[in-house]
């Protein structure tokens, strides 16, 4: 006789965002794109940028807090922390799982941090339950993070453009082992790090660290495409295909195929790729949610749609959903999630 794993749910979601928008026109005018093309090719209505307040760590601790005032989770029943944000932040290196474990008094937690840049949402789920199924004391995971890698846009660099969607802000989700709503099933990753140096931040780290003769150099400061050729070419033709792959994937690995999905929350992408990958995994654009007034708010969209979906009713109880991403290095995620 064989013991049936213990099923891990989502509780509930919690989100910070800045009080600062920046508009299609903004980016335009910003880009010296025309406006249509931004809103319309790259499908951004608006994204939100940060005040001087809205440090990294501060924005994952006010969406931890959120958190718990939605779920009703007192801090204390949290076993462990996970922070899947990004690790651009208040300083070069900092403990922002330490940060938020003490803002929010989970007293009984311990923590950790993990990074597959925008594909993190769905390995920190996958993370989350096996430490559930696996250890007997986890019983309660906070995933939380921030993100604020919009101060490293230039939008003055034309090379660029899929970039100027980016956005800010903080991001929750507590799960617990036996909850039986949005139940975590399998996910899968695809990774391939022939595209690990293909975009960058020139300066600042050891290899270019910031000095008296070069801090002016605005070129160090961005995100830069150092291989433009590599980038088009061979990402280019792989990425639709790899999305696809994926979400395929963690369908079989949970038992299911792509005809039992229900709804897909993804990243945001620009309107054509959108539309190219909900068709290729055969469904319709009305079982998806686009982020135009979110932006991408790098390693949460696809929470962040999700959350969006069930505020719309788009998402109803029983629904087969796949979350999917993909993260700069490169990698392709997706895990399903049975409402």
């Amino acid at each position: 006789m064989t013991n049936k794993a213990p099923t891990c749910g989502i509780v509930g979601f919690g989100l910070y965002l800045p009080d600062n928008v920046r508009t299609y026109k903004d980016i335009a005018r910003l880009s010296r794109l025309p406006e249509e093309v931004v809103q319309h090719k790259l499908g951004i209505n608006q994204t939100r940028y940060p005040d001087e307040k809205d440090q990294t760590s501060d924005m994952a601790v006010w969406a931890a807090q959120d958190c718990l005032r939605k779920t009703g989770v007192d801090p204390k029943e949290i076993d462990l922390i996970i922070y899947f944000g990004e690790n651009y932040g208040d300083h070069p290196i900092f403990p922002f799982a330490a940060k938020v474990q003490g803002a929010i008094g989970a007293v009984n937690a311990w923590y950790y941090e993990m990074d597959c840049k925008c594909g993190t949402c769905i390995v920190a789920l996958d993370q989350a339950k096996k430490y559930m199924t696996c250890e007997k004391k986890i019983k309660t995971v906070m995933l939380v993070g921030g993100y604020r890698n919009v101060d490293k846009v230039d939008y003055k660099d034309s090379a660029l453009t899929f970039m100027y969607d980016v956005s800010s802000g903080g991001c929750a989700a507590i799960l617990k082992r036996g909850f039986g709503r949005r139940v975590v099933l399998e996910s899968v990753v695809i990774a391939d790090g022939r595209f690990a140096e293909a975009i960058i931040i020139p300066g600042g780290g050891s290899k270019t660290p910031f000095t008296p003769q070069n801090i002016h150099n605005d070129y160090l400061k961005y995100f830069r495409l150092a291989d433009g050729r590599k980038f088009r070419d061979e990402l280019g033709a792989v990425t639709m295909k790899n999305l696809a792959k994926v979400t395929k994937l963690a369908c079989k690995k949970s038992g299911l195929s792509l005809a039992d999905l229900d709804f897909v929350c993804t990243l945001h992408m620009k309107p054509s790729a959108h539309r190219q990958f909900v068709n290729d995994i055969g469904l319709s654009i009305d079982q998806s949610y686009y982020l135009a007034d979110f932006g991408h708010t790098g390693q949460f969209d696809p929470i962040i749609s999700m959350q969006m979906a069930e505020e719309k009713n788009l998402i109803k109880k029983g629904d087969v959903v796949a979350l999917v991403a993909m993260g700069i290095g490169y990698n392709w995620t997706a895990g399903i999630v049975r409402s």
